[in-house]
């Protein structure tokens, strides 16, 4: 088992290192502002046997949350998700990896349900958590690339996972254990990855730019690599490179920490644009999303870079990726073109009837042309779906920031594998080449600090519903006696005539 815990921190604050307190507890500093990544990575054999059972029905497995809070980032914790708890698998969830099968519903029901019950997801009533059928498959950009399926559920934060942790992983005795994973239930975001190739296990927890002190508690379990990084120019820095310098400690070690200057390929990158969202006012049963964004250029002049949003909508709203398809139409908005939508997507369903969690789409924006720095706005129409009846005839639904980004062809093909703060896998990135750099735009929300949008959505009064029932069965069987009565009078005046073959012939003869 190994850990790293890594403060990335602005290059006109840190820390000294004479002012590090390292002993046999570990190590402190002072407080500073500064953002914080531990990581610890595990061998399939070094987890719970009930966690090694569940990791070991997955190929490839990537779990990623982003908190609904708004929060400051830096290089190189760039990358950004719509908030909530995204989950990314390979279709060959069972097997092995030199015989992989595709999965069954029961199997994919079995290795995530442990999964969705540690992040405190999972109802009381399991038999009506319908994972399966939650289950969608994005289309991927490039030709042959894999098609992973993925799950995606709201989640405010990580109280409940790290109770979990707290109780089913930590020893009752494990002060280091117990303490981290508190810790979590602040954190802004959380990655979980296995690869079955390499049997290994990777748990990253994020904390945002923020003043916070450096404590890093010791454990003789685990081997303990500190680093105290800021952005940094060591000689010959490539282009689509990230260049840091710092100190780097290993806790339990009676050597001084070092002194570090190194620089390795990014994948994600921040640009210097913002946006926020809205929707445009009235709402109605087709609502528009307003992406407004602080500037057009792109963050690279010599490379070739285009601006995308990548909307993870929940299932009372959505996207119809036919109505997408008019180019008169999407350049009225400011889009380009829907470049990728997750499957499947029902187009008539209500919400209360749908199996699937809701849908994902990319969309590819189209800025303003002009050489000036300016701020741009673009519009995604949506439609919103039929809910349940309520007491009050509203229902308020909240739809999650998109991830807004420029993607930017690579100048010399890096290996963003050489990263060890890579961020891979998170969703969009599969629908793209292999080689393409991220330049993400800061979502900032310009009221609050959450990152969704609510909306008051129109529905049946529950009291109404009651006398629609009422009303429609008055008005079936006003229509039935109504033909009764019809037949009757029609008898009445006319008698009955016999029109079959028999009669005629009686007539005949």
């Amino acid at each position: 088992m190994r850990e790293r815990v890594t403060f990335f921190h602005p290059t006109d604050t840190g820390v000294l290192p004479e002012n590090l307190k390292r002993d046999k507890g570990g190590l402190e500093t002072p407080v500073f502002e500064t953002t914080r990544e531990d990581r610890l990575t595990l061998g399939l054999d070094e987890l719970p046997a009930e966690v090694a059972s569940v990791l070991n029905g997955f190929s490839s497995l990537h779990v990623a949350w982003n908190s609904p809070v708004a929060y400051r980032t830096l290089e190189p914790f760039a990358a950004r998700l719509s908030p909530g708890l995204h989950v990314l698998f390979d279709p060959a969830v069972a097997g092995t990896s030199e015989n992989p099968r595709d999965c069954s519903v029961d199997e994919v029901r079995e290795v995530l349900l442990p999964l969705i019950r540690a992040l405190g997801l999972a109802t009381l009533d399991e038999t009506k958590l319908t994972i399966p059928k939650a289950i969608s498959t994005t289309i991927t950009g490039p030709e042959g690339s894999p098609q992973p399926k993925q799950f995606f559920q709201p989640l405010e934060e990580l109280s409940y996972f790290a109770k979990w942790l707290s109780s089913e992983v930590c020893g009752a005795e494990d002060d280091a254990c117990q303490s981290r994973a508190q810790r979590l239930q602040s954190a802004a975001g959380l990655d979980i990855t296995y690869d079955a190739a390499s049997k290994t296990a990777k748990v990253s927890a994020f904390w945002p730019l923020e003043k916070q002190p450096v404590s890093v508690p010791f454990s003789p379990h685990r081997r303990t690599e500190v680093g105290i990084l800021t952005l940094g120019n060591p000689p010959n820095l490539a282009p689509d490179h990230v260049g840091v310098s710092g100190i780097l400690t290993t806790l339990g070690e009676k050597k001084q920490p070092s002194p570090a200057l190194f620089a390795f390929p990014a994948r994600h990158k921040l640009s210097e644009s913002y946006f926020s969202t809205a929707f445009l006012t009235p709402t109605g049963l087709h609502p528009t999303l307003q992406l407004r964004l602080s500037g057009n250029q792109p963050p690279k002049e010599d490379a070739e870079c285009r601006p995308y949003a990548y909307l993870t909508l929940p299932k009372t709203i959505f996207a119809d990726r036919f109505q997408l398809d008019g180019e008169l139409f999407m350049a009225s908005k400011n889009l380009t073109a829907l470049r990728a939508t997750s499957l499947p997507v029902d187009l008539e369903a209500p919400a209360y009837t749908t199996g699937a969690w809701g849908s994902s789409i990319l969309l590819e924006l189209a800025p303003p042309t002009s050489a000036a720095n300016q701020a741009w706005t673009a519009e995604v129409p949506l439609h919103l779906r039929y809910l349940k009846p309520s007491k009050t005839g509203l229902e308020s639904i909240e739809v999650p920031y998109p991830a807004v980004f420029w993607a930017c062809s690579a100048e010399q093909g890096p290996e963003f594998s050489q990263n060890p703060f890579d961020r891979a896998r998170v969703g969009y990135d599969t629908l793209f080449e292999s080689d393409t750099v991220f330049w993400h735009v800061e979502p900032r929300p310009e009221q609050g600090d959450r990152l969704v949008n609510a909306i008051s959505v129109p529905v049946l009064d529950e009291r109404g519903s009651a006398l629609i029932g009422v009303g429609t069965s008055l008005v079936v069987a006003l229509g039935f006696g109504w033909v009764l009565w019809k037949l009757y009078s029609a008898v009445a005046q006319n008698g009955f005539r016999d029109t079959s073959e028999a009669a005629e012939e009686k007539k005949k003869r």
